[in-house]
């Protein structure tokens, strides 16, 4: 079964809201995309200075996510060093983390510091990236998401076509294995991805920019 997730790269409280409750009429698990400016050419929220009351207050539960009630949210912190700030979004109540395994020399921690508050871990990796970086958390982390490109931050860009290898060396590595692909996802290119051994979609620009959202979700789901 494919897994569709539309992805949200945040830059103010508001856009994101906006983004979220459109498509938290379709969706039930949204990804949330948290650059820092070092290891991404991009700050997103909240590390670019905007709503970072807002944030504070999701860390101590003062408040929730926007549509909390309806659906769930993954963070994929696209982070130098996610160890240190990995806790801090885990206290906003994500389901799941999602960190690069390029972006620390210490990758164990992350899953600890997971596991220890029951929080689901995905690994990232970039299609520039040895494979070979993954075999030491590979039966510790619950998916291995492949990015579509080695430029992160931003929706819309072109699937490499390394990632396409990348995906098919992952499926003969780890049969059981969930493994995600994030940018370059679209209607022309899920077929493919699928066929690779993809069984996690995650959608940004194919579905937030579609005139139905809804239905670019429900074709890219029914694959």
């Amino acid at each position: 079964m494919i897994q569709v997730v539309p992805a949200i790269i945040p830059h103010t409280k508001e856009q994101m809201e906006e983004e979220i409750k459109k498509i938290s009429k379709f969706a039930h698990l949204i990804q949330i995309d948290i650059s820092d400016g070092i290891f991404t050419p991009v700050k997103t929220w909240p590390y670019n200075g905007h709503d970072v009351n807002y944030f504070e207050a999701l860390k101590t539960e003062e408040v929730g996510w926007p549509k909390w009630e309806e659906v769930e949210f993954e963070a994929h912190l696209m982070v130098k060093f996610p160890e240190n700030i990995v806790l801090e979004w885990i206290h906003t109540a994500v389901s799941s983390i999602i960190a690069h395994v390029e972006a620390t020399h210490d990758f164990q921690k992350v899953i600890d510091i997971c596991r220890e508050y029951n929080i689901h871990i995905g690994i990232a990796i970039k299609p520039g990236t040895n494979v070979s970086l993954i075999k030491p958390y590979a039966d510790q982390v619950d998916f291995i998401q492949c990015m579509g490109s080695d430029i992160l931050g931003k929706h819309g860009g072109e699937l490499d076509s390394k990632a396409l290898d990348q995906i098919k060396i992952l499926r003969g590595l780890y049969p059981e294995s969930i493994i995600a692909i994030d940018i370059g996802v679209n209607e022309d290119s899920a077929e493919t991805l699928i066929s690779a051994g993809a069984n996690k979609l995650i959608s940004g620009g194919a579905i937030l920019g579609a005139e139905s959202p809804e239905t670019v979700y429900n074709y890219l789901s029914n694959l």
